[in-house]
């Protein structure tokens, strides 16, 4: 039985004493009981996120206390009372506290203020230390942003003081200069007689050559300091910054000229026209082509005056609330853009009209148009949502972070990138079903099945088409003739879920042949049909002789089963048509054919073995099933035996990838290779009904064991001998067999084992500041890369890293692990061997670069072997050497940081990998730790000896994810120069002796 928690009585009385006498809300309210059957009065006060409770006032002990960080308070409404109390429950006021962890029950409060209620809502619902936590970091970086105002305050102020004792001593000078000189005109007022002696006349030039020199000197000073502005980088940034608002100024006057010309050369003289007595286009048409092009130009116009104003303004650029502006009106392009690809259409049948077309070509020919044409200016508009994004771009690039303007130009960029998505969405959507209703009006039968909208169209072209003789034999006397194809050509149009084969009539027009029109989950595509062994050797010749038939073979629920026989006119043409129509068969077979088995109003046709059959998804005492469904659209496996699990392995029915790709990387673990291979052979001798007798091979790797490599050969041989077998199935075992039997011929890729051997045999190896940050990105990449590819998916169950003799269980994992350390001791004795600061600051820059690049590699793995270089206490305590880091330097590292984070089981780290294509090298520790979540919650046995195929599954899912980022090269040339830098561990430093050199460089300062 569990103990009670233990907790600290006396504190707990001390906090209720506390909040009683300064709580932030303190008051009665009425309590429900546990029962719900009666309401109790009890004090209440707010502490901080502890809300107590008192008997009464005058109570010294709680009678309880909740805690309320994360819950939510919220007003409740009243009870309906019953008819006696009915008076007094209209002066209540009802709240309730809901909290956010299981088995609590919500608590339950009510007063008789509703402003006192109101009070209590808002304060409980402010309890919580999360809410204190993001307003103190938010008031810290307030702090430190008005720290960096005072020290800059405090500078300007010490350089005005300067000035202004300059200035006190240049007035005294000048006090004493005036004063001299009123004394010498007294002395000339009384003695007037006296005549100029050449010494003042000396003395002016002198002064005067002085003032001149003076105002030079000035001028020069103020030169050069312009001089340093202008070439500062920040200078530079505003110049460009200006540049692209300039740009964009001439780039809006030029497209609100487009637009002017657009509605007053095109627009308004076609609605004109169309009020005419003979109107050469009509209203509607004109609707349907131009839209709301004049709501376009309007809302343009409006936004290029406001950028005119800015300008007018300069140099004080303020752009951010032009696009606030602009932003929520863009939404008329979502529909401009949506109709464009309909207007064109329009446009292009009425210049079929001779009216119009000499109308337009009469507006066309105006000088504004300079020789354009009306679909040109209807283009433009398509194109200005994605210019905006990328002058921001530009703009953002060119605009400090700590501008006022950067958050709202972000938030711009960011909604203008939405909407481009949603848009191209949209066409995309469009065009697929404007695609289809375009197919099917020239079709003059008409086609229903081009209605349905998810029908996506895949190709189209032209083939020929074999007629069949009585037999259902291929007429191959006639594949060579030109008669035959002329009579048998047919326009062919493959879809997502149909292929359609019609004649081309008069006029355009299509006409759908007989059977022409084939529901693809009905059908089998056959690449290379067979004829008699006279028909072979006679007859072949034109087409045949290249192989360029195929034949689809059609097998509807309600029709007689038929074949159609398609010739293509070149080998590339036919790859090309039957890898779609395989392709669109393999799909819809995946996707529908088992979702509709188990639903009885279902079109598609299933045996009815497979509803009745009660094993694929109720529990028994050898199998149990979760609430899952795999991708055959079956209950997922739970738990099984290790012989339902080989029966379910050879169902051809329902063998789901999820299924198959889980049971190939677990088997070892409850089976073994040679037990799952005698099943293989003993259901395609002896198939059981349920399974359909002609059976799809199954092929594994079993490379590790050459007598049962022989086995699966010898077996193969024997099956490629069957007469039943499809020419697909004998094609994959002769595939299989050839897999089998020679030597992987390898990526061409350097080995670990070469580049390492290498680098043993090179007895000095170049200084780390020859090579480039780049130089260095890229072969730590491909080092990281060469070590996690060759990870076999093997060493990822059991744990075995954790094992005392984990370097025998998972060799290849502890290498990888001994490679992280490595490269991450090598930076950090880069970055401590060095006794200069500013050497010390460059080498950690440098390396930040590298990181950085890494991260542009998609190599997450140097990443944090970097950034936990930089972390290591070693280097962190460097404070002297931190302080002359540059402030990009240190955002680049808070930016890799974050994306490489521990935090939400490395949340920030699995979405990039989610998002990113490999190749890519991702952080091997985040998959270990997940493993070992797994092995450490669950057994690989029930109690009653069933296979937790459950965590099989888990565990496959982390392999296939590993598996899909090992099979992808980098294409990285090998540079043994800088590799071996990387591997050369003669300078690297051990732990103890990192720190020495640590406090040897930076010593500890005494409190």
């Amino acid at each position: 039985m569990q103990k009670g928690m233990r907790l600290n009585d006396g504190h707990i009385t001390y906090l209720a004493v506390l909040a009683k006498k300064d709580g932030t809300r303190r008051g009665c309210l009425s309590k429900r009981s546990s029962d719900n059957t009666k309401w109790h009065s009890k004090w209440f006060a707010l502490l901080q996120n502890m809300l107590f409770y008192f008997e009464s006032d005058s109570s010294s002990r709680p009678a309880g206390l909740y805690l309320l960080e994360g819950c939510v308070c919220d007003r409740a409404p009243s009870p309906k009372p019953s008819m006696s109390a009915k008076e007094c429950m209209e002066k209540q006021y009802y709240f309730t506290v809901t909290f956010n962890h299981d088995n609590q029950k919500a608590l339950e409060l009510r007063t008789e203020d509703v402003k006192d209620c109101d009070e209590w809502v808002a304060a409980i619902t402010q309890a919580s230390y999360r809410n204190l936590a993001t307003e103190h970091e938010t008031l810290m970086q307030k702090y430190l942003h008005l720290l960096q105002i005072v020290e800059t305050e405090k500078t300007v102020a010490k350089q005005l003081r300067q000035q202004i004792e300059d200035g006190e001593i240049e007035i005294e000078r000048l006090k004493s200069e005036i004063s001299g000189l009123l004394k010498e005109n007294e002395k000339i007022q009384s003695n007037p007689e006296v005549p100029p002696s050449e010494d003042d006349a000396e003395i002016k030039k002198i002064k005067k050559v002085q003032s001149f020199l003076r105002g030079w000197i000035c001028r020069r000073k103020w030169k050069t300091i312009i001089q340093d502005y202008i070439r500062s980088p920040h200078a530079e940034s505003m110049r460009k910054r200006n540049q692209v608002v300039f740009s964009m100024l001439e780039a809006e006057a030029e497209y609100v000229q487009q637009l002017h010309i657009l509605v007053n050369n095109f627009l308004r003289p076609l609605r004109m026209a169309a009020s005419s007595k003979k109107p050469p286009i009509t209203h509607d048409d004109v609707s349907s082509i131009f839209l709301n092009s004049e709501t376009i130009m309007f809302l343009h116009q409006i936004f290029y005056q406001g950028l005119k104003a800015r300008i007018a303004s300069w140099p004080t650029l303020v752009l951010a609330d032009l696009f606030d502006i602009l932003l929520p009106m863009l939404n008329i392009y979502q529909e401009f853009v949506r109709n464009h690809q309909y207007s064109l259409q329009i446009l292009a049948h009425c210049k079929q009209n001779r009216d119009f077309d000499k109308l337009l070509k009469q507006y066309e020919t105006k000088p504004d148009c300079e020789e354009r044409t009306l679909e040109t200016f209807l283009t433009y508009p398509m194109f200005q949502i994605p210019r905006y994004i990328l002058t921001l771009h530009e703009l953002l690039a060119h605009t400090p972070h700590e501008h006022v303007e950067r958050t709202s130009l972000d938030y711009a960029k960011g909604k203008l990138e939405e909407l481009s998505r949603i848009m191209h969405d949209e066409v995309s959507e469009t065009e697929n079903i404007r695609k289809n209703l375009s197919i099917e009006r020239m079709i003059v039968e008409g086609c229903e099945v081009l209605l349905d909208t998810s029908q996506t169209f895949v190709r189209q072209g032209s083939l020929i088409q074999v007629p069949m003789t009585e037999k259902g034999k291929i007429t191959r006397g006639r594949l060579g003739s030109l008669s035959l194809k002329k009579e048998g050509e047919r326009q062919c149009f493959l879809f997502s879920k149909h292929l359609i084969i019609c004649t081309r009539g008069s006029g355009g027009k299509l006409h759908i042949t007989k059977n022409g029109v084939a529901s693809l989950i009905d059908c089998t595509l056959m690449e290379e049909p067979e004829g008699t062994e006279e028909e072979t050797k006679g007859e072949r010749s034109g087409f045949e002789a290249e192989h360029l038939d195929f034949k689809v073979m059609v097998e509807p629920k309600e029709v007689q089963p038929y074949t159609v026989i398609l010739v293509a006119s070149s080998r590339q043409e036919k790859t090309a048509w039957t890898s779609d129509i395989s392709q669109c068969i393999d799909n819809i077979r995946c996707n529908g054919l088992m979702m509709n088995a188990f639903e009885e109003n279902s079109k598609v046709s299933v045996p009815q073995m497979i509803k009745s059959d009660t094993s694929l998804y109720c529990d028994d005492v050898d199998i149990r099933f979760s609430k899952m469904m795999n991708s055959c659209k079956v209950l997922q496996i739970r738990y099984a035996s290790v012989e339902r699990l080989l029966e379910r392995l050879t169902d051809l029915r329902f063998l789901s990838i999820d299924f198959l790709n889980t049971f190939l990387h677990s088997y070892r673990v409850f089976t073994a290779a040679e037990l799952v291979l005698d099943k293989l052979i003993t259901i395609y001798k002896k198939p059981i009904s349920a399974i359909p007798a002609r059976n799809t091979l199954f092929h594994n790797d079993f490379e590790l064991n050459t007598e049962l490599k022989l086995r699966v050969i010898s077996f193969l041989e024997e099956v490629m001998h069957d007469p039943e077998l499809l020419t697909q199935e004998r094609k994959a075992a002769a595939n299989i067999i050839r897999t089998l039997t020679q030597e992987d011929p390898g990526d061409n890729q350097v080995t670990l084992e070469e580049i390492t051997q290498t680098a043993l045999d090179e007895c000095k190896t170049e200084p780390f500041e020859i090579h480039s940050a780049l130089e260095i990105a890229e072969q730590l990449t491909l080092l990281d890369h060469l070590v996690f590819k060759v990870i076999p998916y093997e060493e990822f169950f059991g744990q075995g890293w954790m094992k005392n003799d984990k370097n025998e269980r998972t060799p290849y994992i502890m290498k990888t692990t001994k490679h992280f350390n490595d490269i991450s001791n090598k930076i950090a004795s880069e970055i401590l061997q060095w006794e200069d600061v500013a050497v010390r600051v460059g080498v950690i820059e440098k390396w930040v670069a590298v990181a950085d690049i890494c991260r542009c590699l998609h190599n997450y793995n140097a990443m944090l072997e970097i950034t936990s270089s930089l972390n290591r206490s070693c280097v962190f305590r460097l404070k002297k050497t931190w302080l002359k880091v540059s402030k990009q330097t240190k955002t680049v590292i808070d930016k890799l940081q974050k994306l490489v984070s521990s935090e939400g089981r490395f949340k920030n780290l699995r979405e990039a990998l989610k998002n990113c294509d490999p190749p890519c090298v991702p952080y091997l520790g985040m998959y270990l730790t997940d493993l070992a979540f797994i092995e450490e919650g669950t057994p690989n046995y029930t109690e009653d000896s069933l296979v937790n195929f459950s965590k099989m599954r888990m565990i496959s899912h982390i392999i296939r994810e590993i598996r899909q980022f090992q099979q992808t090269a980098y294409k990285i040339d090998y540079q043994p120069k800088v590799a071996n830098y990387l591997l050369d561990g003669r300078t690297v430093l051990d732990e103890e002796s990192l720190y020495e050199a640590s406090l040897r460089i930076e010593p500890k300062t005494s409190t």
